[in-house]
């Protein structure tokens, strides 16, 4: 974690528009689209690196990944991954893409801007999440089969797996709560609560219906989850694991982002051309900005 001050390019919102191919690219500090990035077939997930350089894309519809230089916001390398590539998560080395017809995950050095290892994993894995790295601690990386109804357990040093366990039903995606402690897992019925050191289902918490995305404010105090199944973004207080609010959305909410200052969660669309904007705070949604057709995936710059 850095303490310098961020520059201006930390304040950008990455999403990526699944139907019409383009990624559209929102400051988070006046919520207007700045540009829109024309990339391969099918744009599902977007994953920004730790050091804030690369926005890394993956192309559903042809079995690609896509790295766009954020300074110019224009796409420099398009490389061959495994098929139906699902989500992107990033480590300080390593970009790693989630193949959910091959059941495998794609290492893709930053450095050399090419797949490096495949990872086999479980049934029909969607998502990949790294946890936060920490002095003196393994930085892992999380993927979740959907179809196995597992996590596979990933050592980033080495790029094996480690250990797979078991996740309900349908897992999909995972957030990490800052301190390493915990993981929140969303699955078909509601949101799991796993031990990262334990490696084992804490708690169930109900959400709304078909939770997608998950994601935890910096601060460590909240989790935001989009619910497709029934237009909705569930609030967990951490603290407890209870969910304090239910705000209504778009259509087909599916991933969230978090703003680096804790004011602000983003919500993708997917059932129409929009991210709704929330407010902490009181848990408003006091913005809905257009963006391309299908919003599925979204990332802000991370911490």
């Amino acid at each position: 974690m850095t303490t310098c001050r961020p520059s201006p390019s930390f304040h950008f919102a990455y999403v990526t528009n699944y139907n019409d191919n383009t990624v559209s690219v929102i400051d988070t500090r006046t919520r207007k689209v700045k540009a829109t990035i024309k990339t391969g077939s099918g744009p599902f997930e977007i994953a920004v690196t730790p050091d804030g350089k690369y926005a890394y894309v993956v192309n559903k519809r042809d079995n690609t990944a896509q790295v766009i230089k954020r300074k110019t916001n224009t796409i420099i390398r398009t490389i061959q991954v495994g098929k139906s590539p699902s989500d992107v998560g990033t480590s300080r080395k390593f970009v790693y893409v989630t193949n959910s017809a091959d059941h495998t995950v794609s290492v893709i050095c930053i450095k050399k801007q090419k797949v490096v290892e495949t990872i086999m994993v479980g049934k029909r894995p969607v998502g990949v999440t790294i946890t936060p790295k920490k002095m003196g601690k393994k930085t892992l990386g999380f993927v979740s089969n959907n179809d196995s109804n597992t996590i596979s357990i990933f050592d980033v040093k080495h790029n094996k797996v480690i250990d797979t366990i078991k996740a309900g039903v349908g897992p999909d995606q995972i957030a990490f709560t800052t301190n390493r402690k915990l993981a929140y897992v969303t699955t078909d019925d509601n949101v799991l609560v796993i031990g990262i050191h334990s490696r084992r289902i804490l708690k169930k918490i109900k959400v709304g219906v078909k939770p997608i995305g998950v994601a935890i404010t910096p601060n460590n105090k909240f989790a935001y989850v989009g619910n497709e199944g029934d237009n909705t973004v569930s609030v967990i207080k951490l603290f407890n694991n209870k969910v304090i609010a239910t705000i209504p959305v778009g259509i087909k909410p599916g991933i969230v982002a978090i703003t680096q200052n804790s004011k602000y969660a983003y919500v993708a669309n997917f059932g129409e051309n929009t991210v709704s904007v929330i407010r902490i705070r009181d848990n408003k949604v006091i913005d809905t900005i257009t963006v391309g057709n299908a919003a599925s995936g979204l990332a802000i710059i991370p911490l």
